[in-house]
Parts: C-alpha cells; structure tokens; sequence
C-alpha cells in the first residue's frame, strides 16, 4: 500500500499536457535574461545615461534603485519588465528606452 500511495504521489498530474513557460506567466524575454540579472548590476538608458542599479529579481521584472550611483538623490525604485531589456555586457544592462522614458515603461514600486 506503502509503495502505491508514493508511486501515485510521483504521477500526480501527469495526464494534464505540458505547458510552456510563457502559459506560466514568464515571457520569452524573462526566459532569457531572468538568469542572468543580478542585484548590484548598473542599468543604463539606450543612450548610456545612468538609470539605477539592479536591487531584486522577480519572475516577470527586477527592479531598480534610481536613487544615484552615490545614493545621494531620494529613493525612486520602479520594476523594470525584462522584455525592456535591450543587451548585457557584464555587469551592465542596457535599456531600449532612454532614462527620461523610465517612468512610462516601469511599474512604481509600492512603499
């Protein structure tokens, strides 16, 4: 009995199809980069303008310290959705918008 209730534990939804990472939620561009962003990256506009730097990665979107790259200037964080990503050179990812774009592309972070 012992060996049936594990086996069943193991097969459990086996009958329902495979689904994609995108049906789950993740788009193709989280698939891509999601692995490779990491706190403390640089993040810069297309046109090499500082956004912020990298302080949290989340399935769909990480998000961004725009406080300055001395922290001098008011906390402003926002997620940024991978699909915004344009290329990565170590630790420097490169936006297809420009800095002033940010806001109209991002989600404000809550509190």
């Amino acid at each position: 009995m012992g060996d049936e209730r594990e086996r069943g534990s193991r097969t459990i939804h086996a009958d329902q199809p495979t689904r994609d990472a995108e049906a789950c939620g993740f788009s193709s561009a989280a698939s891509t980069w999601r692995p490779l962003i990491e706190p403390g990256m640089v993040v810069v506009g297309v046109a090499g303008d500082e956004i912020g730097q990298v302080k949290e990665v989340r399935a769909a979107d990480f998000l961004v310290d725009r406080s300055g790259a001395f922290g001098l200037a008011p906390a402003s964080l926002v997620y940024v959705p991978f699909e915004r990503i344009h290329v990565m050179l170590g630790d420097r990812v490169t936006l297809d918008i420009s800095s002033s774009q940010i806001e109209e592309h991002a989600v404000p972070a809550s509190g």
